[in-house]
Order: structure tokens, then sequence, then C-alpha cells
């Protein structure tokens, strides 16, 4: 990481110093399931059309963790001092064959209420280093047109844009293109 982005990411952990990350356990899963639904509701971040169920947020969790892939939280205390998951991160499987077991796909999601707060930052620095623990080699994002924030930070951290694929998404009666990137660790 170079010493302008390892500066912004320092500085964002002082700004995101209310927040704490995490391993996600299964007892995060409502609270995961209510930002993802939100976002299937009024974006094309996640491009469902209907709400995940319980039971599948449940089944996306023992999946992911069973594939050896993690999933990050940043938390905080909410205004009964119970825990309140903000955001969270996961990695995933790139492509389901034998040689791209080195390969991994990231999505970072942050609770609308808690945005601009530096949480995406402070759980996609988590993430890559989780990602290196485990010998990933090449991290993939996907991020949806429109998206320009999510860009940004994909960059900040060295990211690179290997391509957008054009109108290969549908939701909201309109097609949204998708750009790829990419980082080597």
């Amino acid at each position: 990481m170079s010493e302008t982005k390892a500066t912004a990411a320092a500085t964002t952990s002082s700004r995101s110093s209310n927040y704490s990350v995490r391993p996600a356990t299964e007892a995060d899963m409502p609270q995961i399931d209510v930002i993802v639904n939100n976002e299937i509701k009024v974006s094309v971040s996640n491009f469902n059309y209907g709400p995940r169920s319980i039971e599948e947020g449940l089944a996306w969790f023992k999946s992911t963790i069973d594939g050896g892939y993690p999933i990050l939280v940043a938390t905080t205390l909410g205004d009964q001092q119970q825990e309140v998951v903000a955001g969270y991160s996961s990695l995933s499987s790139f492509r389901q064959k034998d040689g791209f077991r080195f390969t991994a796909e990231y999505s970072v999601y942050i609770h609308h209420e808690h945005r601009k707060r530096g949480l995406g930052r402070l759980l996609l620095k988590e993430l890559l280093v989780e990602a290196k623990k485990r010998n990933f080699h090449a991290i993939i994002g996907s991020i949806s047109g429109g998206n320009d924030a999510s860009l940004f930070l994909a960059k900040e951290f060295g990211f690179r844009v290997v391509g957008t694929m054009r109108e290969n998404g549908h939701k909201f009666d309109q097609w949204v293109d998708n750009t790829f990137v990419e980082l080597l660790l």
C-alpha cells in the first residue's frame, strides 16, 4: 500500500473510532439481513428482486464460512448500549472451479444510517488483511454503474479497473452496467 493510501486508511480508522470490526456470527444475521434487504429494495448494488429470508441468510452465512471465506461486521453501541451491526464485508467464491481457488470476490455493505463515516474503508482494510491470511492471491469486485463511492474506495486500496460489462444487470426496469475491479495481493 502506498504511503498516501496508508495515511488515508489510518485517518479513516481514527474517524471510525466508535466502530470495531470482528468476525460475524450467526447471531448477527438478522441485522445483516436488514442491511441486505434495504439494498435489494432501494439500489442496484444487489441484483436480487425480493427480500432475503432469515433461512436464506443463515444458509448464505453457513456456506460462506464452511467454504473458508470470511464475513466481518463493523459494530457500534446503540441507544440501549446493545451492539449494532453498522456494516459488513465478506469474501466469496469467484468461480466454482479448482483453478480459481486463490481468487475471491468481495462485498461491502453499510447500513444506510451509518454511511459516510469511513466504515467501507475500515471493513475493506480488515477484509484484505483476512484475505492475505487465507492465502488468496486475487480479489475481484463487481461495482454497479452509478456507484461512484464504491469505485473510488476500491481504487484507494489499489484495485484496478479490468473492464465494464455493459447492461448485464437488470433491475427497476433499467439495464445496469457492472465494472469489475481486481487487486493482486
